[in-house]
C-alpha cells in the first residue's frame, strides 16, 4: 500500500450502495469447517458470486447441475496469493466437499461444481461427523460424455458402483457445444475484468476501439495454438492467456492512451495492440510515473 487513504464515515443507508461478495455464515460458525482456511472460505464466496454467470449463460450439465469456470490464475490475482497457495485453497475446498472439479482436456477450462452444503446442515452439525471430509456419493459426480463405440471404462470412476453413462451419438455437435460454452465463459469473464459496459459509456466516441481491443483479448485467450508470436518473440499460449486474463479497465485505458500518444506510423495494428496488452501490467506504472514527472517538470502540476 503506497499511501494511506482517509475514507469517509458511513451515513444512514450508504452501505447499501456497495457491491458485496457473499460468504455463507455456516463456513464460520459450524464446527465442521473450523479448520478450513479462511482464504478458502473467501474463495468459495467468490465462486458463489460467479454462479450468477452460470444462471445467465445457462451453464448446466445433463443433470441440470450448474457449474462455473474459475481459473486459478484469476483467483490468485483476486486474493493476492501465489500459485502454490491458490492450489492448496482449491484442494481444501475439494477435501471438504465444497467443490468438485472436472477437467475437459488440454486447452479447455476446468469445470467447477459448487456443492450446496446447506441441505446437509443437520449432518455437518452432528459432532460425530466432524473430521469427515466428504459426504458425496457416486451419484453426485458429474456425467462423463462417452462416444458410442469407444467401449473403454473411465479410470477415474473404477470404484464407483453406479456410474452414469451418457451415450453421445453426435460427437461433432457435442464438441461445438463445448466450444460455445468455453467462448461464452471467457467472453463474460473478460467483459467483467475490463468493465466493458462502463468503458463504453465513458468513451462513446471510441466505441469501436474499445470493442476491438476486447475482441482481440478474447480471440487470444481462445487461441488453441501451442505458442503465440508477440513483437517477434514466441511465447507459450498459456503464458499469454494468463497475462490477458489479468487485464482490467485500467490496462485498457493505458493501451488506448498509448495509441493516442503514438506519433509513428503503425503498420500492423493487431501486432501493436498484442504487444501493448501483453506488456501493459509491466509497463503501465512506469508510463504514468513518467507522465507525472514530465508534467511536474513543465510546471503543469
Amino acid at each position: 500500500m503506497s499511501e494511506r487513504i482517509v475514507f469517509d464515515y458511513f451515513n444512514g443507508q450508504e452501505a447499501e450502495m456497495l457491491a458485496f461478495y457473499r460468504i455463507p455464515k455456516l463456513l464460520f460458525t459450524n464446527a465442521y469447517f473450523r479448520d478450513l482456511d479462511a482464504l478458502a472460505k473467501t474463495l468459495y464466496g467468490l465462486m458463489l458470486d460467479r454462479m450468477s454467470l452460470s444462471l445467465k449463460n445457462k451453464w448446466f450439465d445433463e443433470l441440470q447441475r450448474a457449474y462455473i469456470y474459475f481459473a486459478q490464475t484469476e483467483a490468485a490475482e483476486m486474493l493476492g496469493c501465489g500459485e502454490d497457495k491458490i492450489r492448496c485453497l482449491f484442494k481444501n475446498l475439494e477435501e471438504y466437499g465444497l467443490i468438485e472439479r472436472k477437467k475437459q482436456g488440454q486447452g479447455k477450462p476446468t469445470v467447477i461444481y459448487l456443492k450446496n452444503f446447506a441441505s446437509k446442515e443437520n449432518e455437518i452439525s452432528d459432532p460425530g461427523n466432524i473430521g469427515v471430509k466428504t459426504t458425496e456419493n457416486s451419484g453426485s459426480r458429474p456425467i462423463e460424455n462417452r462416444v458410442l463405440d469407444h467401449g473403454k471404462s473411465d479410470t477415474n470412476n473404477n470404484n464407483i458402483n453406479n456410474t452414469y453413462k451418457v451415450i453421445n451419438t453426435n460427437p461433432i455437435s457435442s464438441m461445438g457445444q463445448e466450444l460455445n460454452d468455453e467462448y461464452n465463459a471467457y467472453a463474460e469473464i473478460i467483459r467483467e475484468n475490463l468493465a466493458l459496459d462502463i468503458m463504453l459509456e465513458r468513451y462513446p466516441d471510441e466505441k469501436e476501439i474499445v470493442e476491438g481491443i476486447y475482441d482481440l483479448i478474447l480471440e487470444t485467450v481462445l487461441c488453441k495454438n501451442p505458442s503465440i508470436w508477440i513483437s517477434k518473440n514466441e511465447y507459450p499460449t498459456n503464458l499469454v492467456k494468463s497475462k490477458f486474463l489479468k487485464l482490467n479497465n485500467m490496462h485498457l485505458e493505458y493501451v488506448m492512451d498509448c495509441m493516442k500518444n503514438n506519433t509513428t506510423k503503425i503498420r500492423n495494428i493487431k501486432n501493436y495492440l498484442l504487444s501493448a496488452l501483453f506488456n501493459a501490467p509491466t509497463t503501465m506504472g512506469s508510463y504514468y510515473q513518467s507522465e507525472v514527472s514530465h508534467d511536474m517538470a513543465c510546471g503543469a502540476v
